[in-house]
């Protein structure tokens, strides 16, 4: 507990250490096996670490994260999907930098939960036009519509760039396109990759990611490839309905977190 107290600067209770040497495990999982999950970490290292602090600790990991996962998936991509997406995230990225910039994580933590929550909703009334569309023997309606595609990908850019909690937003979106497992993987991981990048001279410009959140990366990064190994594991063995529903319970549950 001294080195971690005298390596980092930070004096923080064993529980909390126990939460920030792991965190990179839950990421490795959630980049590898399932997506949106990853909420969860960002929830749990809000509570070990000051809540500015926690964000710019877990982009470097998010990032190594990324790696592993394109390592293993990128053949799957949707690229069409991807480079639809891209600009209506880049605006939001935009959008959240800015409230990130006069607005503190605690308060923006229940604005992020209701998006979720909203965009549940839209789920739902899309796979109930869905289901009557078909059993009227009317071809559904697709989910690539520009409304959707639009709501969606800007809310996941404007997630990411506030707290690194858009991952819900995305796996909704790509729950209600029907993507199999695998295009789901590989696709969220490359929109994530490419909005974490962006994000890092943006968190440096903030002094977010600094001298000292990078020694605290060190300290979680071995966690993060036993992480990814266990997540490659588990997603070759995951049924696609149980994968879905999985996504869907944490997505949901991380948004009522984040509410409450």
């Amino acid at each position: 507990m001294d080195f971690l107290i005298s390596f980092t600067g930070l004096d923080l209770p064993g529980w909390a250490w126990i939460i920030v040497l792991v965190s990179g495990a839950g990421i490795g999982i959630a980049k590898t096996a399932v997506p949106g999950s990853g909420i969860l970490v960002v929830a749990l290292m809000a509570m070990a670490l000051p809540s500015r602090m926690s964000v710019g600790v877990l982009l470097p990991l998010l990032l190594v994260g990324d790696m592993f996962a394109l390592g293993k998936f990128w053949r799957h991509t949707d690229r069409k999907l991807l480079l639809s997406l891209i600009p209506f995230a880049l605006a939001g990225l935009g959008a959240g930098f800015f409230i990130l910039r006069h607005v503190s994580d605690e308060a923006l933590k229940p604005i992020i939960g209701a998006i979720i929550l909203s965009l549940l909703a839209v789920r739902q009334v899309s796979e109930y036009y869905k289901k009557k569309s078909m059993e009227e023997g009317r071809e559904p309606a697709g989910g690539r519509n520009p409304f959707l595609m639009g709501l969606f990908g800007f809310f996941a850019g404007f997630g990411t760039g506030m707290a690194n909690s858009s991952g819900p937003i995305v796996s909704l979106y790509f729950l209600i396109l029907r993507l199999p497992k695998l295009p789901f993987m590989a696709t969220t991981t490359w929109f994530f990759f490419i909005m974490n990048m962006l994000k890092v001279p943006m968190y440096i410009n903030l002094g977010i990611i600094n001298f000292q959140s990078l020694k605290i990366d060190l300290l979680a990064l071995p966690s993060v490839a036993g992480g990814a190994l266990l997540g490659f594991w588990i997603v070759a063995r995951i049924p696609q309905r149980r994968f879905n529903q999985v996504v869907l319970a944490i997505a949901f549950a991380a948004a009522i977190r984040l509410v409450i």
